[in-house]
């Protein structure tokens, strides 16, 4: 595919970015004719189609009282401040030095000391002469610098995620920092978390939190979506990564508001008022919270602290199935391809594994926790019933294919099952999930919607690295918070539906060894509905998050904001800018908020470039036919388009070694959840689509469309072109 435009294509982009990828190549055709014909890629359903284009950022004065839909596609474009265009792809590309060419010359950004100001010059003079790699230190014991041996002809993904992009095997790959859509924004331009605005300290987290982020009520839950949309984002969340947190010499947690507070990874923990108005009855005036471990970049670079992530940054199942071969032996049956079971005690099918291991998350009841490829996996019931779900799907297929395939051994008939697992979860997050959270618009503009049956994506690009970003990972991506509802539904058949409270329920298993168990808990959370998102969120995890005992909990939002300024994530305004959408000094400029945020954010923040990444963005109107606003859409759009055209086996790919046949795609591609659900449960009927509230229920059995697994037989005919 020739590549085009580039000098047209060139004088469109801030001059930043140009500089930080000089040297590679930069678009695909059909994203160069994007900025000629900007109405060409809008729709998926052909470039006749006027439909009415999304006025993503409805600033002006004169267009304030007009409905979005009065916009035509014909003057949209040139009426509202321009969204993130194809140009913005760059920002996944390989930057052209090792260095992030960031300086404080940026007016977006918060004082910095006189030392960090030096050495930004100093960075500065190293890039402007390209000796940067020469002179920057390397940690000595840095692990990202040992060469990684590939198998170029591997079918599978690595268990890791290693030698997903050969030329640069630890991209994605689990414990490897995340990498940056924009410079760290540290106030001595290093390390030293972000505590100084434009004109004076900012505001302690907890502070925002109780002045803006207030407890939700009934009238702030959506309508039309189920509580399953929340839980299915909080599982794709996990998939893609975890946050490594500091610990002790000896491993152990931080306590950072007692034992550990004067420990310099406890420099952060949330203060609280005296007169807090729910901690300050509890006595208590402080939440711990410990910074992320702190790393080097692949470059073994240590000036700029870095965080890592302990599982891999694909969308691969990898909550499922592990990160590490270390996970095999508690997760595996090695027999069959089966991953490991423990029979339910009513004989309602298989569950996961149980633990006795404390550090597994769940407190000890009458049942013990389960254990999964993700820690996390005994927060809550719905997560638990996900997780039982997939692992009875990847069990169920390598029976089948066993049965059609008697000379695959264990790890061939694992392998594949796996594959087809990933494969699966993979189109109903870009099927089901993403068009839901970002609208039919932003899904057209940033290409992610899967092709239709009958062709391969050719899209893949060794020169994107897929690996998560910080500010989606530490911010953008939290927008889920703000829909869990502080109810968790249960319904068994032929009974009236009950619900639990969500702080009643954490780290508690149980649910899932009862009669039912993930059958109630299933038509709970498509009873349910979630919340909006925007400023509100429910008291469960605004004040109850994890808590074993009056008073002892914690708060979600409050660590959010903290976490993102941890991880040297810029402000709100930077990711506006970078996203190409209207930026404002002024609080009366906040065109995407309502005039009450717009007050509220003022009498929070002393300057409109202070404002925190995720409560900048959560706050947002949404987007017609979005649940996000234009900074998140913008945010979560370059995230999943990077996990989709670098990841080398993205379900749809037609690379050598790694494709599904075309015929084999076809039939994953028949994959909704609803479908998944009715395969592994007894639930008999169910909604079609168990995001949208209110869908009348229909049978299984006019839904179960089953894969032909002879497709995965050595006599089936491969096709991969």
């Amino acid at each position: 595919m020739p590549w085009i435009g580039i000098v047209s294509l060139v004088s469109l982009l801030p001059a930043s970015i140009v500089e930080a990828n000089q040297n590679i190549k930069l678009m695909i055709d059909t994203n160069i004719e994007f900025l000629s014909n900007p109405y060409r890629s809008l729709s998926r359903y052909g470039n006749n189609d006027r439909r009415t284009v999304i006025p993503y950022v409805n600033n002006r004065s004169e267009n304030r009282n007009l409905a979005p839909s009065s916009y035509d596609a014909s003057n949209a474009w040139s009426q509202t401040s321009r969204m993130p265009n194809p140009s913005q792809e760059l920002l996944l590309k390989i930057p052209a030095t090792g260095s992030c060419r960031c300086y404080n010359d940026d007016p977006f950004q918060g004082r910095i000391s006189h030392s960090g100001v030096e050495n930004y010059r100093k960075r500065r003079k190293r890039d402007e002469n390209e000796e940067d790699e020469e002179e920057e230190e390397e940690d000595d014991d840095c692990d990202f610098s040992q060469r990684i041996t590939c198998d170029h002809t591997s079918k599978f993904r690595t268990i890791d995620g290693s030698c997903n992009n050969l030329a640069h095997p630890y991209w994605g790959m689990a414990e490897t920092p995340l990498v940056r859509f924009l410079c760290a924004a540290y106030d001595d331009g290093m390390d030293v978390p972000r505590r100084r605005g434009r004109f004076g300290p900012l505001p302690e987290p907890r502070d925002i939190r109780l002045k803006v982020h207030e407890k939700s009520r009934p009238r702030n839950e959506l309508k039309k979506f189920t509580h399953y949309l929340m839980f299915f984002g909080q599982m794709l969340s996990h998939d893609m990564q975890e946050n490594v947190l500091s610990e002790t010499p000896e491993g152990e947690d931080l306590d950072c508001c007692e034992a550990h507070r004067t420990q310099p990874e406890c420099s952060m923990r949330i203060r609280l008022r005296g007169d807090d108005p729910f901690f300050g009855s509890f006595g208590r005036r402080c939440l711990n919270f410990a910074r992320s471990e702190a790393s080097p970049d692949l470059k073994c670079n240590s000036k700029i602290r870095q965080t890592i992530s302990e599982y891999t940054m694909y969308i691969d199942g990898s909550s499922f199935y592990g990160s590490s071969e270390e996970d095999y032996p508690g997760l595996r049956d090695f027999t069959g391809g089966l991953l490991k079971t423990q029979a339910h005690p009513n004989g309602e099918g298989e569950l996961m594994p149980s633990t006795d291991e404390p550090e597994d998350g769940c407190r000890q009841t009458e049942f013990k926790c389960f254990l999964s490829g993700d820690g996390r996996v005994n927060q809550q019931p719905p997560l638990v019933a996900q997780h039982t779900l997939w692992l009875r799907e990847h069990n169920r297929i390598a029976r089948k294919l066993s049965q059609l395939n008697m000379y695959w051994d264990d790890e061939r008939l694992f392998q594949e099952a796996r594959k087809i697992v990933g494969a699966m979860f993979q189109h109903i997050t870009y099927t089901e999930y993403l068009p839901l959270i970002l609208g039919d618009d932003i899904m057209d503009k940033f290409e992610l919607w899967p092709l239709p049956k009958g062709k391969f994506f050719k899209g893949y690009d060794a020169c994107v690295d897929p690996s998560i970003r910080q500010g989606f990972m530490a911010a953008a991506f939290r927008f889920g918070h703000s829909m869990i509802n502080q109810f968790v539904g249960f319904k068994t058949t032929g009974a009236n539906a009950e619900r639990a409270n969500l702080r009643d329920v954490f780290n508690i298993p149980d649910p899932m060894y009862k009669p039912e168990g993930i059958e109630s808990t299933i038509r709970g959370l498509y009873i349910e509905r979630s919340q909006s998102v925007d400023r509100f969120k429910t008291e469960d995890i605004i004040n109850h998050l994890f808590e074993v005992g009056a008073g002892t909990g914690s708060d979600l939002i409050s660590i959010n904001i903290n976490r993102g300024r941890d991880h040297g994530i810029p402000p709100y305004m930077n990711y506006r800018k970078m996203c190409n959408l209207y930026t404002t000094t002024r609080f009366s400029g906040l065109s995407d908020h309502s005039p009450e945020l717009r007050e509220l954010l003022s009498e929070t923040y002393k300057h409109v470039n202070d404002i925190d990444l995720f409560t900048g963005a959560v706050t947002e109107e949404p987007l017609d036919g979005a649940l996000v606003g234009p900074t998140l859409a913008c945010i979560i759009g370059l995230q999943l388009k990077a996990l989709k055209v670098g990841d080398r086996f993205y379900y749809e790919n037609n690379e050598p070694n790694t494709a599904f046949s075309l015929a084999q795609l076809d039939e994953i591609k028949k994959t909704t959840l609803a479908k998944v659900i009715c395969r592994n449960t007894n639930i008999g009927k169910i909604q079609e689509n168990v995001f949208i509230h209110g869908l009348p229920e229909v049978d299984c059995s006019s839904i179960e469309d089953e894969i032909d697994f002879t497709l995965w037989t050595p006599t089936s005919t491969p096709t991969t072109t």
